[in-house]
């Protein structure tokens, strides 16, 4: 190999490797995956992989990480879902070292004893990440008051952590208070002007508001960050 191709092949490990830590960094604050971005950076590592198996030229990359990404995005609307599959069980190993004991039985469902493990931390070593699982613990479990208390208390520790303002909104708004809901959405912008579901949510409750003007300012940003996203608003908003 050349030493563009050196250079191909080193960027696009690089950005393969960066698009894979943002997936856990995600997961690990918002407890959440998402099984489009999950995929592109799946076909991305196989794309790379296939680099060296078959002994290609690095420059069949300009056109293989491209794809990866776009069939990830297809995955979401077309029958290509089938691969998020693979994706999964990609990922379960870059979740490694996000988990613990309360966050096992959340994912098994199993929220009283989560609720109790979470609770028990809180109480040797309280922490805004230990309050975020228990709000998410609470919700699950239909308790709003107490999943909002969680949330404002990993705030109070952790007040530069935009994913807590963000899903106080949620519940804030699941709950009929759209206005403190706004106030939060809008601190999470404030902290991370690209959130794009916090400019989504906020887009909505404008909409239900009748606020049309902030809705399509809200509208716009969506659609600079992700077009599909987009769409689904055009419905609920008044264009002249």
């Amino acid at each position: 190999m050349n030493i563009i191709s050196y250079i191909i092949l080193g960027l696009s490990i690089l950005i393969t490797l960066g698009w894979t830590l943002k997936i856990r960094e995600k997961a690990k604050n918002e407890q959440a995956t998402e099984k489009a971005m999950e995929l592109q950076a799946f076909l991305m590592t196989v794309a790379i992989i296939l680099i060296f198996l078959l002994h290609i030229s690095p420059f069949h990359l300009l056109w293989m990480l491209p794809s990866s990404f776009f069939l990830g995005l297809l995955s979401m609307t077309s029958p290509l879902k089938f691969l998020w599959v693979f994706s999964s069980i990609y990922f379960s190993f870059w979740y490694i070292g996000i988990s613990n004991l309360g966050r096992k039985y959340f994912v098994a469902g199993e929220y009283d004893k989560a609720v109790e493990a979470f609770t028990d931390e809180i109480s040797k070593r309280p922490s805004s990440e230990v309050y975020f699982n228990l709000g998410l613990t609470y919700g699950k479990m239909g308790q709003s008051d107490k999943e909002i208390d969680a949330y404002e208390q990993a705030i109070k520790l952790n007040p530069k952590k935009p994913e807590l303002y963000f899903n106080l909104g949620l519940v804030l708004k699941e709950n009929g208070n759209k206005e403190k809901a706004l106030n939060m959405l809008n601190e999470a912008i404030k902290l991370k002007p690209d959130y794009l579901k916090a400019h989504y949510c906020a887009c909505k409750i404008y909409a239900e508001f009748g606020n049309n003007d902030k809705a399509k300012k809200e509208f716009y940003e969506v659609k600079k960050l992700d077009s599909y996203s987009a769409e689904e608003l055009e419905k609920i908003i008044t264009f002249e």
